[in-house]
């Protein structure tokens, strides 16, 4: 990646991979990633097994693919693609796989890993299999047939054979190589940062935070970690380290070349290289751009909607032209009338005269609201228009009603939302 090169958007055909190592923070990633594609446009194969049968006629047309498959994918596809990784400090990430391989009950490791200690586990063979520079072999193995990472490769190769073929310095050559390649570089330890320069690099507006995900749920204690064990760990990780290191040297120094100026800008003209809509109809399959959103959910109907929170200011950038006036109109709910009659909506920080109506009797927190975007607003951003959501209040159903286990904070509830002409 380059902070000082172009941004551009994407074109029709051009096919971002997100190369998910295990246990580095990806799910967070993924489902940041697929907000930003419509729902048709992302592969739904996240495991390799279901991957592998599927034609490159099929998978190369997906704009996002995401999952554990190396770089398999970039072998079966044989086409450019642009990509995205994150790396783990290596302690950290043998810590969460010997936990993951602990609580999933159909991994075939699951039934004898139980009565292992980590120490155990790292010591044993099939720590070898499982640990011996994991996230070097993700960033250089692409031959399906003769490197693939499974775990039969113990049984035909022995541990011996494992230590040759995952220590050859060769491998980490390619390793390296395929980082210097990718687009966007992340480490697992600075997620925020690595969001940040994600956004940078594809023309995305930068998120104030982004929950997270897949959080390990076996028991662990630090104290299991032994000297031997972290030792043992070092031993198996060396080209992990590197690599590490590497990464983590590359986002400190874009990091700091990604000032929030800078940032701006790149977004600012990304958005204004994108094509002027005088006609949107936003139904949230879509990707969209802005913050404070939660992820899109598929309702009893068969569409799909998206509560905005966890605060109760909302963005959502058009690229609208700003020649004409334009009309807004969105339908969107809220937990409790307080809420619903508290909207209040601005166009590049042009508060709206709203109009609204419902269509329910006795009245229900949903309303379809409607105002005008002006010129004279429209023309206060020539790159893009932000639409700005506000309401009095956030509500979180733990706290509002007893019985209640959702913890998350809501705002409003958005059906749909449309701009066209008057």
């Amino acid at each position: 990646m380059s902070i000082v090169g172009d941004v551009r958007d994407y074109g029709p055909k051009e096919l971002l991979y997100f190369l998910h190592i295990p246990k580095t923070a990806g799910s967070a990633l993924r489902t940041f990633l697929e907000d930003k594609f419509s729902i048709d446009n992302i592969c739904p194969y996240l495991e390799f097994s279901a991957l592998l049968p599927q034609p490159p006629s099929v998978l190369g047309g997906y704009r996002l693919i995401c999952g554990h498959h190396g770089l398999y994918l970039r072998q079966m596809i044989g086409a450019p693609m642009r990509m995205v990784t994150v790396l783990r400090e290596p302690l950290g990430r043998a810590v969460s796989h010997y936990r993951h391989l602990k609580a999933t009950k159909d991994n075939w490791l699951n039934e004898w890993i139980q009565d292992k200690s980590f120490e155990e586990f790292v010591l044993s063979d099939q720590g070898v299999a499982e640990l011996l520079n994991f996230q070097t072999r993700f960033l250089a193995l692409d031959n399906i047939q003769n490197d693939y990472f499974g775990h039969s490769r113990l049984n035909q190769k022995g541990r011996a054979g494992l230590e040759r073929k995952y220590g050859d310095p060769a491998m980490l050559r390619r390793a390296i190589e395929t980082l210097d390649a990718i687009d966007v570089v992340g480490v697992q330890d600075r997620f925020s940062d690595t969001l940040r320069l994600v956004c940078a690099e594809f023309g995305w507006p930068e998120v104030r935070s982004f929950p997270e995900y897949n959080k390990g749920v076996a028991r662990f204690s630090d104290s299991e970690i032994t000297d031997r064990a972290r030792s043992r760990v070092v031993e198996l990780s060396g080209f992990d380290e590197q690599l590490y290191c590497m990464a983590s040297d590359r986002v400190e120094n874009e990091i700091d070349r990604l000032t929030p100026e800078v940032a701006r800008d790149r977004y600012t003209a990304a958005m204004r290289a994108r094509p002027r809509q005088s006609l949107v109809r936003l139904g949230f399959d879509s990707p969209i751009l802005g913050d404070n959103w939660f992820v899109r959910e598929k309702i009893a109907d068969g569409s799909w909607a998206r509560w905005s929170g966890p605060g109760r200011v909302t963005t959502l950038d058009l690229p609208l032209p700003c020649e004409k006036p334009l009309m807004l109109r969105f339908f969107a709910g809220a937990h409790t009338m307080d809420v619903i009659e508290s909207v209040r909506v601005f166009a590049n920080d042009d508060e709206l005269d709203l109009s609204w109506w419902q269509m329910h009797d006795p009245p229900q927190a949903q309303r379809t609201f409607e105002a005008v975007l002006t010129p004279e607003t429209l023309s206060k951003n020539d790159a893009y228009c932000r639409l700005r959501f506000e309401v009095s209040r956030t509500v979180v159903p733990a706290e509002e009603w007893p019985g209640r286990d959702d913890k998350r904070s809501f705002a409003m509830y958005f059906f749909w939302l449309e701009v066209f002409a008057e």
